[in-house]
């Protein structure tokens, strides 16, 4: 899989001006932005790392999470969300022109290592919510047959109405609104890193599931490859989209606060090292005295790109994190 099959060119550059729009009018209202303690443990003992596009990063000295401080009320969010341009691109043009990419080379694979993670831990099959999305996902886990009903829990009008053309039950709500208590399975992709209260949302995952039910749940995460050698050059790194950056430990520690036993944590990712040859090559990020970088990711990348990134999926070093849980 390459970058450019998620996410094209030509599109991207096209939202980030949108998103560029949409951060604007949101800064106007800064000075109503709140202080919070660490999304992960709930300390206060913080220090600056750096700012980004006019928001400030700050980094926990107890375990180390990466957070905005201060950041968008929980309203202001909500608004931004609702009335985002970038975000509606998203689901008008990039999500449909990189569909068959996405489903082929992340749903599929994706679907399939939920079930056969499912089977691993003896999961009940009565129902599995994904939280979030643009339904691939959805139609890919229904292909099994295993669950007996595949729901979707999708706040965004746009994002609901997309799930139910595409034959997929939704409930158009947050899932600390549903009310729901015995979910077989929760997944949800690339989507704690968006939220204002990461615990508010695990603490509403654990009371829809029933008891023994497992959490699936993907994030970036802030020790792996990319984002610790792009550091703010990184993509990734984007206010106010992205709030949150955990770390393998510090996740694992907030889900077993609320309730969760941690089950597993693996970093299957494929892109860290193309991303970081990619700012290299594009001439964003400097390697001049950085001889391993440049013979890795330059000068050997056909020979040894592939184990090297191998290497990092398999020693939880990618910036893709996976972590199962299982409520008790």
């Amino acid at each position: 899989m390459k970058e450019e099959d998620i996410r094209p060119v030509n599109l991207m550059e096209e939202n980030e001006i949108l998103h560029k729009e949409d951060v604007k009018k949101l800064l106007k209202n800064k000075k109503f932005f709140r202080e919070v303690p660490c999304s992960a443990c709930n300390s206060k003992n913080y220090r600056p790392v750096f700012k980004k596009d006019n928001f400030a990063f700050v980094v926990c000295k107890d375990c180390e999470t990466v957070f905005i401080n201060p950041r968008p009320t929980e309203k202001m969010l909500t608004d931004f969300y609702a009335n985002s341009k970038s975000i509606k691109h998203w689901n008008d043009k990039i999500f449909p022109a990189s569909e068959d990419a996405r489903r082929n080379k992340i749903f599929i694979p994706r679907a399939k290592k939920i079930v056969d993670l499912c089977k691993k831990y003896n999961t009940e099959n009565e129902a599995i919510f994904d939280v979030g999305g643009y339904g691939t996902f959805c139609e890919e886990i229904k292909k099994f047959n295993i669950f007996k009903r595949v729901i979707c829990i999708e706040p965004s009008r746009d994002l609901a109405e997309t799930c139910r053309r595409k034959g997929i039950e939704v409930i158009e709500k947050p899932i600390e609104e549903v009310g729901i208590s015995k979910a077989s399975v929760i997944t949800n992709f690339e989507l704690i890193e968006h939220l204002f209260s990461p615990k508010d949302f695990i603490i509403a995952c654990h009371k829809a599931l029933s008891k023994g039910g497992l959490l699936f749940l993907t994030t970036p995460n802030i020790k792996g490859f990319d984002l610790m050698i792009l550091d703010k050059l990184s993509d990734n790194i984007d206010g106010p989209n992205h709030l949150n950056y955990f770390n393998c430990e510090s996740l694992g520690n907030l889900l077993q606060n609320c309730g969760f036993k941690v089950e597993e944590v693996i970093t299957p990712g494929k892109l860290d090292a193309e991303i970081v040859r990619n700012k290299i090559l594009s001439g964003e990020l400097d390697i001049s005295g950085q001889s391993f970088l440049k013979y890795v990711l330059v000068d050997q990348w056909e020979k040894v790109g592939f184990n090297f990134q191998n290497f990092l999926a398999d020693n939880a070093l990618s910036s893709h994190l996976w972590i199962v849980a299982r409520k008790i």
